[in-house]
């Protein structure tokens, strides 16, 4: 007999972001947002394979990350990080960033995952968050030195979230 598959939190969530339209980047462009999910590492071996703008605007899962299931039917994550981040260059103040990247695509694409947060049926959180703003986030990020191809701003968002197994439904965005 075979039993109940386990909540795939990575697939979950590729497949509520998978749903997102395309949207404006700083440059005005339309972009898809890009899902990929690792430790630092990974981001790494991922932008060194690099398609230049094709990579963003990015969502992150950062891992390491724990997951307490229940019942084989819904798995909970308390602060779960989510890495919103776009190409930017180093030469902006910081005031310039929130001028361009912040306000045209990282704050738009961080109420969009909290929207589709809120409306899908595979996820639910509490409407608590938390985020932290970074310029020049790759000059930053932990373990690096330095080693990032892309220079971004980042929106780095810490949520507790719940996913279930039920099937997803389409997501109006």
């Amino acid at each position: 007999m075979i039993g109940k598959s386990t909540v795939k939190v990575v697939d979950r969530l590729t497949e509520i972001f998978a749903q997102f339209p395309q949207m404006a980047g700083a440059d005005t462009n339309l972009y898809k947002p890009v899902f990929k999910a690792g430790d630092q590492k990974e981001l790494l071996a991922f932008f060194a394979q690099s398609q230049g703008n094709s990579n963003y605007p990015l969502i992150w899962l950062d891992m390491p990350y724990e997951e307490q299931h229940f019942n084989r039917k819904r798995v909970k994550i308390d602060r779960m990080i989510l890495i919103l981040a776009v190409e930017t260059n180093s030469q902006m103040l910081f005031s310039e960033r929130l001028d361009t990247t912040f306000k045209n695509v990282l704050y738009p694409l961080l109420d969009r995952v909290l929207d589709v947060f809120t409306v899908a049926n595979t996820i639910t959180y509490n409407s608590d968050f938390n985020i932290a703003l970074f310029g020049n986030y790759s000059d930053q990020a932990e373990g690096t030195e330095g080693e990032f191809i892309d220079i971004w701003d980042v929106i780095k968002l810490t949520i507790d979230v719940e996913i279930n197994d039920t099937c997803l439904r389409t997501i109006k965005i």
